[in-house]
């Protein structure tokens, strides 16, 4: 990563073991000895002489050694990978009414829901929430962990709800809040028109990426308390101006449901009422034949080795210090 490190220090190594070599032995101030022959001609202070100018030679090679690891791993070592992942090019946002009459439906369907995003392979899932207001709970992401975790709070949020009126010992009134933060409003609630079209303008280039595929998942009842800025036909009729299919479940009742289905089924989708163990998996089935074409994600990964230099260094080291103290460097 910074080669402007190893431009110094090759030289630096190169030179070091010529600074050592050419460096005057001499020694200066000395006092001189007669007759030094009698010591320098024994045998053991021959042998002793040729260990410590091994030791030496080897002391100095492993310093060297160390200080041209040292510049290596000060350049910082690398490893650069380009790596390809196929991701389905498709959208889903799941959109949920989360006034109290939905409880029962959406607390019902959860189990099901994270079966279908523990089957997504690439697509990007989000979660929009909405009564008086439509709150994105979730982007668009393929973390899906993080995604099955959110369904899991609203899914003990629905659970407390349905008890509300119960008030046992173990009622949470946090988790309870978790399903309406953000989502309350003065001019009503289960505004279905406003939840859906909160939710599509929640995809990110709509305008800009036309031909990638689009899915939203509605739960709801269609029961309206208040004045809505945008009816239930005008938000799916949007749907269809930017090709965003429109998925629908509903309770055992659904008010207008004639008008509420024709709705829903002029974006492409379907509308399915909760009466059969399998409606949600034919949702799920019915997504999943839905257009999506496969792209190419690059990434580049860069990943640092210093593992083996350190471990070379730390041996060198060791190794200086060992025949360092054995001649006294």
């Amino acid at each position: 990563m910074y080669r402007w490190v190893l431009y110094i220090g090759i030289p630096v190594v190169i030179i070091l073991p010529f600074i050592v070599i050419g460096r005057n032995k001499s020694y200066r101030d000395s006092i001189k000895a007669a007759n030094a022959s009698l010591v320098s001609e024994n045998p053991k202070f021959k042998k002793r002489v040729i260990i410590y100018k091994i030791l030496s030679v080897f002391a100095m090679v492993c310093l060297w050694f160390a200080i041209a690891v040292s510049f290596v791993m000060m350049s910082r070592p690398v490893e650069v990978k380009t790596v390809s992942k196929t991701l389905r090019n498709r959208d889903i946002f799941l959109c949920l009414d989360i006034s109290d009459s939905m409880d029962e439906l959406n607390q019902y369907i959860c189990d099901d829901l994270k079966k279908l995003v523990k089957g997504l392979d690439g697509e990007r899932f989000g979660i929009t929430i909405f009564c008086g207001k439509s709150v994105v709970l979730v982007p668009l992401t393929t973390d899906y962990e993080y995604v099955i975790a959110e369904i899991d709070k609203l899914q003990e949020a629905f659970e407390q709800s349905s008890s509300y009126w119960n008030w046992y010992s173990d009622f949470d009134y946090e988790t309870y809040e978790y399903k309406y933060a953000g989502t309350l409003s003065d001019y009503g609630s289960s505004l279905i028109g406003d939840g859906i079209a909160g939710c599509l303008f929640a995809f990110p280039d709509l305008r800009d990426n036309p031909d990638r595929a689009r899915i939203m998942i509605v739960s709801t009842d269609n029961e309206v308390f208040g004045e809505q800025l945008v009816t239930v036909s005008e938000a799916t009729d949007l749907c269809v101006k930017y090709g965003v299919k429109v998925f629908a479940l509903g309770p055992d009742y659904v008010v207008d449901e004639e008008n509420f289905k024709r709705d829903i089924e002029k974006t492409g989708g379907q509308y399915y009422r909760i009466k059969k163990q399998s409606a949600v998996q034919e949702v799920i089935d019915a997504i999943s034949v839905t257009d999506a074409s496969d792209t190419q994600e690059f990434e580049t990964l860069i990943t640092d080795k210093p593992k083996l230099l350190f471990y070379i260094l730390l041996i060198s080291v060791g190794l200086y210090f060992a025949a360092g103290r054995k001649v006294r460097l």
